[in-house]
């Protein structure tokens, strides 16, 4: 695997693209190269030769389209007004949920750009303050700390 340098990773509340990985590719990789918002990145050092990499607890996200509206509840919500300012094609739920994130190695098996974005790096963009409180809340509703421990 081919890790970024750890300096490059992403800050909180990014939404970057991602190939999330799917059960039945044992985890690896998936084929398609979503949008995922960072809850977490943390140094790693492999003890075996000292070499740091940079870990990335992520939340899937979706296409608005796909959620039925009772499971907004609790997930963060980006609509199609917000879209533009977050790198985004169409609103999006991100699931903040425990069994919708996953922490990944920041390399580039995982994370690249998304390719139909001429130019666009591996950022899409950066909540607003008030969308980083609504996540909170959305946090806190569902029992969940934060920052992640």
């Amino acid at each position: 695997m081919e890790f970024y340098d750890p300096t490059t990773a992403p800050d909180v509340f990014d939404i970057v693209w991602c190939k999330w990985p799917r059960r039945e590719d044992k985890l690896g990789p998936g084929p398609w190269v979503r949008a995922v918002l960072v809850l977490d990145v943390r140094l790693m050092v492999d003890s075996q030769n000292e070499n740091e990499w940079a870990a990335v607890t992520a939340a899937y996200g979706t296409g608005a389209e796909n959620v039925k509206a009772e499971h907004f509840k609790g997930n963060l919500l980006i609509t199609a007004a917000e879209c533009g300012l977050l790198g985004l094609h169409k609103a999006t739920v991100f699931k903040l949920d425990p069994g919708s994130r996953k922490r990944l190695p920041w390399a580039e098996d995982y994370f690249v750009p998304q390719g139909y974005v001429l130019n666009q790096g591996i950022v899409a963009g950066s909540l607003s303050a008030g969308q980083q409180t609504i996540v909170k809340a959305c946090l806190k509703e569902r029992g969940l700390a934060f920052p992640l421990p």
